[in-house]
């Protein structure tokens, strides 16, 4: 098993989740929305930074 493979997810996912940060502490969101917006953009982020990466190669 390669571990490599994942370092762009894990790239997109940090990326994600530091951007879910500042828009929760930007727009005041709590609660549900906070949640959300917590479990889609890290993983968002992670999908497309793999499929930027793989499309490069």
């Amino acid at each position: 098993m390669q571990v490599r493979g994942y370092g762009p997810y894990i790239a997109g996912a940090a990326l994600g989740l530091v951007v879910a940060l500042a828009l929760s502490a930007g727009l005041g969101l709590s609660g549900t929305p906070q949640l959300l917006l917590f479990a889609v953009l890290p993983a968002l982020g992670g999908a497309v930074a793999e499929r930027l990466v793989a499309a490069r190669r």
